[in-house]
């Protein structure tokens, strides 16, 4: 099963294309890998809208150049899935790591090894 913590595949994309990146990348490289790698005959505007949103969400910074913008993550690919995992149990959980850990566990049952492994946690 294929995770995308919170993020449609078109969103993912883009941010694995910017977490694997060395450094910014322009409007023009980012449109130019969607087209050539992943298929896309996006209008400018599209891509553009990807960009804005991730921009709201917080994941992506822009940088305005002399000829062009420049994109960038704003976090790694972990501390994007540790907010999002703590908005998740905030948001279905209350906050509560004891009601969280019920909901994981289910039917009471959880595997002795696993058992020992949320005992060091706590």
């Amino acid at each position: 099963m294929k995770k995308n913590y919170g993020l449609t595949k078109t969103e993912e994309q883009i941010m694995e294309l910017l977490w694997a990146a060395k450094a910014p990348m322009t409007f023009r490289e980012i449109m130019d890998i969607a087209t050539s790698e992943w298929g896309k005959a996006w209008k400018t505007q599209t891509l553009n809208t990807f960009l804005l949103g991730l921009q709201k969400m917080e994941l992506v910074g822009a940088e305005k150049g002399t000829s062009c913008n420049y994109y960038y993550a704003l976090c790694t690919k972990e501390q994007h899935i540790h907010n999002w995992t703590k908005k998740l149990v905030a948001d279905c959980y209350g906050n509560s790591f004891s009601r969280f850990v019920a909901a994981f566990i289910g039917d009471g049952k959880l595997p002795e090894k696993d058992m020992k492994k949320k005992k060091k946690l706590l």
